[in-house]
């Protein structure tokens, strides 16, 4: 059973006045100096017959007098405490925290989704509790969602506020928080109810915050059985006609059940691979998937290709990271700019020979990829930067060292003596783009016009020619790259417009100036979203469900003084253990029967001295 617990605490050191009665009754009865005569022998017979019945009525008026002030400083002190008595309930305060994690997104068996369990549960409590409830949710712990209130239709208005994130949420700070405001509130009763799965801190590592108030915890787990595996994969585009792309798939079990399942990769709905897999507890797999090349040309209306992997299994509590959704150009959609002028009939030829159409100009950014000669108009200049700076890839054909595009871009050039043409000795052929045309472009020669002063960190050089000059290189530029050839395209320089290397060099170049080489998923805060090179998925620190189990979990927490429910109980068991009653209307009480009492004792004993 609770002990008594005071509203008013601060007023405590005031009980010392209760003693005033007692403190006057001594004062008064100081011991007088006995002065003999004659005659007095009388009056102290008569004295001590009647010293009783004296001492008995003082003691009666002290005691009445003392429970008087007592009880008039106990009214101020508002004293709750756990009595049988049909007195109004202790005043309650609770501060409930919603998870509201991503994992809280998870789902039992029944396809009861959690985050929609914590709700219900809440507006339970919200309406059976006799309490005045503060709202608050994990991801907004800097004001709550709803303050101390009775009122049934704000708090309920408050509740169907709350949403669902895509965030992975630490709920110490939360909790802080709801301390915090409980700390402010006169309360007797006050509780912290945190409402979660308990997949995210503190309860991981249990490493709880201190607290000056109780905390509960509403766990919304109808069973500690979770399964969850998390697929990512990366898709690996070809850059020549007619090949087959490929599709890495990892799988990772993120729980410590075993997990069957399949894995199944399509586009536009339509299944081109399927794998089954079995999984082992914490057990990861690494799997291989084909693409055909077909489905490279399966593009919608606005000529994007959309290939989703997906794992699928009746048992995964946690559909956000099953899937991945890939977009991209088709080959067959992509537009190229061509704006060389030197060699510009033998781009436009390499294009339209490859099925990719060309763009004279470029008036619009409706476009994926530009071959150009360095401007020399300053305007265009800065807008080809400006592009290349958002993302963009573009051959540069060094035909003007005067251009101001080198300095919109910050490279330094130096323009070359003319001299005898020469031969590219070395070819980076790790590049994706260069990749087995190494042989075939060391058949080329050229007569470079110009070569960069310093080399930048962000340059590096992909052909050489014999005597070390730079014949092709690469730099970034902001988000995008470029790649500078130091001749131009005229037959006079460089024979490499009739190298059999040129049309399949435009082509890769086209294709990985679209989409890229390889594509990979990108973690973020946010709901599974995928477009032109851009694909993300949800953070990995909400898939794992590795977590210890639930009886250690409740043994450790009630270690801590943490109680844990779970949410198929009622609310009204928080407060089951605590039946603290208001006292002040008692004390009250109390101090006017006190006060009658001595009035009427009073009154009675000066009719009868009369």
């Amino acid at each position: 059973m609770k002990a008594m617990v005071f509203g008013q605490p601060q007023f405590l050191p005031l009980l010392a006045l209760a003693s005033l009665p007692l403190l006057i009754h001594l004062l008064a009865r100081r011991q007088r100096r006995i002065v003999k005569f004659s005659m007095t022998r009388f009056l102290q017979e008569v004295a001590q017959q009647t010293q009783g019945k004296r001492w008995l009525r003082e003691l009666l008026l002290l005691l009445l007098r003392t429970g008087a002030i007592l009880f008039a400083l106990l009214t101020l002190l508002r004293p709750y405490a756990p009595l049988p008595l049909p007195l109004p309930p202790a005043p309650t305060s609770i501060a409930i925290v919603i998870d509201n994690s991503l994992s809280m997104q998870s789902q039992n068996r029944n396809g009861k989704v959690w985050f929609d369990q914590a709700l219900e549960w809440c507006e339970r409590a919200i309406r059976d509790l006799p309490a005045e409830i503060a709202l608050l949710t994990a991801d907004k712990v800097s004001e709550p969602i709803c303050d101390f209130t009775r009122d049934l239709p704000r708090r309920l208005k408050a509740l169907n506020q709350i949403r669902p994130t895509f965030k992975s949420l630490d709920l110490a700070t939360a909790i802080r928080a709801a301390d915090t405001l409980l700390n402010h509130q006169a309360a007797a009763v006050k509780r912290i109810v945190a409402i979660t799965d308990m997949q995210s801190e503190p309860f991981r590592s249990l490493d709880l915050p201190r607290l000056s108030n109780p905390l509960a915890i509403v766990d919304v787990k109808h069973s500690e059985q979770v399964s969850n595996v998390r697929l990512n994969a990366k898709l690996r585009l070809p850059l020549d006609p007619n090949i087959d792309g490929s599709i890495t798939v990892e799988l990772q079990n993120l729980s410590l059940q075993p997990l069957r399942g399949s894995v199944v990769a399509s586009v536009s709905g339509k299944p081109f691979a399927r794998t089954e897999v079995s999984l082992q507890p914490q057990m990861q797999m690494n799997l291989n998937l084909p693409m055909p090349s077909w489905v490279l040309d399966a593009s919608n209306e606005k000529g994007t290709v959309q290939v989703e992997v997906r794992w699928n299994s009746d048992f995964d509590i946690f559909s956000w990271d099953d899937f991945l959704c890939f977009t991209f150009k088709s080959p067959k959609r992509i537009r190229v700019v061509n704006s060389v002028k030197e060699g510009f009939q033998f781009v436009d030829a390499a294009l339209r020979a490859l099925n990719i159409l060309p763009i004279a100009k470029a008036s619009s950014r409706n476009f994926d990829a530009v071959i150009a000669s360095a401007p020399t108009d300053e305007k265009v200049a800065k807008e080809l930067a400006d592009w290349v700076r958002q993302g963009g890839t573009a051959i540069i054909i060094a035909d003007s060292p005067a251009s101001p595009f080198w300095s919109e871009v910050g490279a330094s050039i130096r323009q070359v003596r003319k001299r005898e043409k020469l031969q590219v000795q070395w070819v980076d052929e790790t590049n994706p783009i260069l990749k087995g045309l190494g042989a075939s472009l060391k058949g080329v020669k050229a007569q470079p016009i110009l070569s960069f002063k310093d080399k930048r960190a962000s340059s590096k050089v992909l052909a050489s020619l014999s005597d070390g000059t730079p014949f092709l290189v690469e730099f970034d530029v902001g988000s995008g790259s470029c790649l500078v050839f130091t001749a131009p395209f005229n037959p006079q320089l460089t024979n490499i417009v009739y190298s059999p290397a040129f049309v399949p060099l435009i082509y890769r170049f086209a294709r990985f100036a679209t989409h890229g080489h390889e594509l990979s998923a990108i973690e973020a805060e946010e709901k599974p979203q995928s477009s032109l090179k851009r694909t993300t998925v949800v953070p990995k620190s909400e898939s794992d469900f590795r977590l210890p189990s639930q009886k250690d979990i409740v043994a450790k927490l009630g270690q801590l003084g943490v109680r844990v429910i779970s949410a198929n109980q009622s609310p009204k068991i928080l407060l089951s253990e605590t039946k603290l009653r208001d006292l002040t209307n008692l004390c009250l009480f109390l101090v006017l029967l006190c006060l009658l009492a001595e009035i009427l004792l009073t009154f009675f004993w000066w009719r009868r001295a009369r």
